[in-house]
């Protein structure tokens, strides 16, 4: 009886120290008292704020990225197409002089167009994730360096300028988007059908059949979202640097896959945490600001990021073989 009330403890306090939350949130503290240590600036206010604000791009774009491994798929497209839905927004702020509403409204198209084109490869005909989104990767940078001719499009008009500069609170304006859709996404998946049936395939597309879910319709759907949300991403981007680039984006994708398996979502689709997606997506920054604080090459931040990586899927493993051993006791 002692043994086995001892057993259940040792199990919880497992489960508990693997969590996503628990996990990330030591390095997260480690990291801040080395370099702040060494670097004091990196515990000043401003830079706080500074991290807090770089969290939105390779955040929102992680939003969708999150969504698309919950339904068991996987989006390479999401940086790329930053960069593509940023330059579709800059031409119709600068070229085109187009209204500010009409300039997001064509951004976000952009997004939705390339994220229908991954839905239609892979939920409708089939084709495998890796490829399907690979290929739209370079299709969406190639585009976006024809249309931009390799130079970034800009000064974008002063009405975005201002909204540049505007930081109520000390924070961009545009944290406190992410923030709302961040808090739209959590309700999605954790209070709404819509949320179950993304879980339900990606925990056993088969069983979603039986179940009458139309799984064609639901990964489509999450390629769309992740599109639309690459495109807010890429905005973003173009309105902080008043300008926009197609190679705002190159590599994110690899971020964007890291702060999801960090922050607990399964590359095996059906389970994942947002709470612990947002704290992945506060390491990756902090992390990265803690290494440029640190003066370390970006060669060999690419080498870190790859080896916390593998440290993330290794804990999910683990993780994943504890809950199979406690079901069947």
């Amino acid at each position: 009886m002692e043994k086995g009330l001892n057993t259940r403890k040792s199990g919880k306090a497992s489960k508990i120290f693997l969590s996503p939350a628990f996990s990330i949130a030591i390095p997260i503290i480690i990291i801040c008292i080395v370099t702040g240590i060494s670097k004091p600036s990196f515990a000043s206010l401003g830079n706080v704020q500074a991290i807090l604000t770089t969290c939105i791009f390779i955040g929102t774009a992680a939003l969708g990225q999150s969504v698309v491994m919950m339904s068991g798929e996987i989006d390479l497209s999401v940086g790329c197409a930053a960069g593509f839905n940023g330059i579709m927004f800059g031409a119709a702020a600068v070229w085109w002089g187009l209204n500010p509403f009409l300039c997001v409204l064509i951004g976000l198209a952009a997004g939705a167009f390339v994220g229908f084109i991954n839905g239609l490869l892979v939920a409708k005909l089939g084709m495998v994730n890796f490829i399907a989104t690979l290929a739209t990767m370079f299709i969406t940078q190639g585009v976006g360096l024809t249309i931009s001719q390799g130079t970034p499009i800009g000064p974008l008009p002063d009405f975005w300028i201002d909204v540049a500069i505007a930081k109520p609170l000390g924070l961009s304006i545009m944290f406190f988007i992410f923030i709302a859709i961040y808090i739209g996404l959590f309700i999605l998946m954790r209070c709404t059908k819509t949320g179950t049936k993304i879980l339900a395939v990606g925990g056993n597309k088969n069983a979603a059949l039986m179940a009458g879910i139309n799984v064609t319709k639901v990964k489509w759907g999450v390629y769309i979202l992740s599109g639309v949300l690459a495109a807010v991403s890429g905005i973003f981007s173009a309105i902080t640097m008043s300008a926009a680039s197609a190679e705002t984006g190159i590599g994110m994708e690899f971020r964007t896959i890291t702060a999801c398996a960090i922050g607990g979502i399964s590359f095996a689709g059906g389970k994942g945490s947002m709470v612990g997606l947002l704290i992945g997506i506060l390491f990756i920054n902090v992390l990265n600001n803690a290494l440029q604080a640190l003066a370390v090459e970006s060669n060999v931040q690419m080498v870190i990021i790859g080896i916390i990586l593998i440290a993330a899927v290794l804990v999910e493993i683990v993780r994943d073989k504890m809950e199979a051993k406690s079901v069947a006791e």
